[in-house]
């Protein structure tokens, strides 16, 4: 999985692409811990996400609001959208959606 970090306004945006499993899960962490700024994952181009992957959303969910930071996700493809469906965290993962 390729990580892409940048800056807009108000927020540090990362773009993720490929497939997000248990093996990409530490890259990952090592790459948004700790949460000090306002994070948006972009999951454009992701179209796997395994329960690892699930769990480490629904960690840095939590972390960025005990640091006081919004967090928010974007661009769920297909696949994506009905794992997080499925597992009803939809409705709880800020999710913006794209159009």
């Amino acid at each position: 999985m390729d990580i892409e970090r940048r800056q807009e306004t108000e927020r540090a945006v990362l773009a993720l692409k490929g497939r997000f499993d248990a093996h990409q899960v530490p890259r990952f962490k090592a790459q948004v811990e700790p949460v000090e700024h306002p994070l948006q994952l972009d999951l454009t181009h992701v179209n796997f996400i395994d329960s690892t992957a699930l769990a480490a959303l629904i960690n840095l969910y939590k972390k960025a609001r005990e640091a006081g930071h919004s967090f928010s996700i974007r661009g769920l493809q297909d696949p994506v959208r009905v794992i997080l469906e499925i597992t009803g965290l939809y409705h709880i993962l800020p999710i913006e959606e794209t159009v």
